[in-house]
């Protein structure tokens, strides 16, 4: 059985601003993890969420799927959803299917800080009070482990 496996790590920031970092594949396995991770920081009181996808290796329309949802969820909250890193393959799905005209695509992380800054008013200068590591290993028979504060 091969193993699919999401981590995330979350930086929130002064206000309702939070940065998810996304790593591993989002696929049929995974997907509900990283939109259950996204509903919950909305519901933490991040209301505009970047998802850095730099480090993820893989998407299919599962994971498309998922980013719509959160993209509904972040609208309801009267929050916006952007995304950074955007890989090339995810990229050409999110233009084939019109969803690139839904939530802004920025070059990395860095550049969708700014687009939210100039829109939104300035964040903190740095992360504040938490910065969190979750690791997800759906359908492998294991328990999915808690957050828990980075080192």
């Amino acid at each position: 059985m091969v193993s699919h496996s999401l981590a995330f790590t979350v930086q929130q920031f002064d206000g309702a601003l939070a940065l998810l970092t996304v790593t591993g594949e989002i696929d049929f396995t995974t997907a509900p993890d990283l939109r259950d991770r996204a509903l919950e920081l909305s519901r933490q009181g991040s209301r505009h969420l970047i998802l850095d996808l730099a480090p993820v290796d893989f998407c299919d329309s599962s994971g498309l799927n998922a980013l719509i949802g959160i993209l509904r969820c972040a609208k309801e909250t009267g929050g916006t959803l952007a995304l950074a890193a955007v890989p090339d393959r995810l990229s050409r799905l999110l233009d084939l299917t019109g969803v690139s005209q839904l939530m802004p695509a920025h070059a990395d992380a860095a550049a969708a800080m700014s687009a939210h800054s100039a829109t939104h008013g300035p964040a903190a200068a740095g992360p504040a009070v938490r910065h969190l590591r979750a690791v997800a290993t759906p359908q492998d028979g294991a328990d999915v482990p808690e957050a828990r504060e980075a080192p």
